[in-house]
């Protein structure tokens, strides 16, 4: 069977090494490995005719910093422990008041993640405040596209995540009662928006970056049926080893919620093209808009 070296061995013993200095290198390690040349410039090409306003050297850039990016989120995967602590990157976190008020309140919350830069990031942030939360995922070990490798990553990385933030793991094929009672008796779980597989059912339509992107309606109606609030988090790499995250309220209508998450996520993504993970399922997530919708738009 074939194994992942940066899975199995880079990841989790550069994780161990002393400062932040992994996560200043990482991204050079992934780059140079075998296949990483060629991944940048199919990148670098992509973000070329998405963002036609921007040259091929920024392009370049911007195809680099997105394997910076994930190399250094792998490292986060095996190395939660150290996050916003000494030794490890710190965290700018802010909007925690949000989450506060809500856990004073007893009502239950669904904090609204992407993916994007190093998504986990404010989950994490917010244990460090004695904030618990929950974890639903789609599922790993029923995930027959996934080779050993990956799925032993994964399966380490949710135990170290889930022992840094206190709460559980769940997954979508576990049922949803579990997630559905917590959330009423004032439980916290974290959810992504723009998670996707091809068989989702029940998508809706957002503008983004001009066109049009289909993501499940999966929050807004577990949302609906709790009466849990819901908020939104996004992280945003300084530096490999600063970083920010904000914390934000949204309306209470969960359908405008999601409106706002998403809109929030085209304008970070403008912003920076290099952190948002999904430009390889690009072209199933995503269509041009009819032109009428494009007149409207602008």
């Amino acid at each position: 069977m074939k194994r992942d070296f940066a899975l199995d061995l880079l990841a989790p013993c550069m994780s161990r090494l002393p400062t932040t200095l992994p996560w200043v290198v990482a991204g050079n390690v992934a780059i140079r490995r075998k296949q990483g040349a060629h991944l940048v410039q199919w990148l670098a090409e992509r973000f070329s005719q998405i963002f036609p306003k921007a040259g091929s050297g920024e392009c370049n850039e911007w195809a680099r910093a997105y394997f910076f990016m994930l190399a250094q989120e792998k490292l986060d995967a095996m190395a939660f422990d150290r996050l916003g602590r000494r030794n490890g990157p710190s965290i700018d976190l802010h909007g925690v008041e949000y989450v506060q008020n809500l856990v004073k309140n007893g009502r239950g919350f669904i904090l609204v993640l992407n993916h994007f830069d190093r998504l986990l990031t404010a989950p994490v942030a917010l244990a460090r405040q004695g904030i618990k939360t929950n974890v639903l995922t789609m599922p790993v070990l029923d995930n027959h596209e996934l080779g050993h490798s990956q799925r032993n990553f994964l399966l380490k990385k949710i135990a170290c995540y889930t022992h840094e933030t206190g709460g559980k793991w769940h997954t979508t094929a576990d049922g949803m009662r579990l997630v559905h009672e917590s959330l009423q008796r004032g439980g916290g779980w974290v959810i992504l928006a723009d998670a996707w597989r091809p068989e989702f059912g029940r998508l809706r339509e957002h503008q983004f970056l001009g066109g049009v992107l289909s993501l499940p309606t999966g929050i807004e109606r577990l949302a609906q049926s709790t009466g849990a609030a819901l908020l939104h988090a996004a992280t945003y790499t300084q530096r490999p080893g600063r970083l920010q995250v904000v914390v934000e309220s949204l309306p209470e209508d969960p359908r405008q919620a999601i409106d706002a998450v998403i809109r929030r996520l085209d304008k970070d993504v403008q912003q920076r093209p290099w952190a948002w993970w999904h430009w390889g399922l690009w072209d199933q997530m995503w269509r041009p808009a009819p032109q009428e919708e494009r007149l409207v738009q602008h």
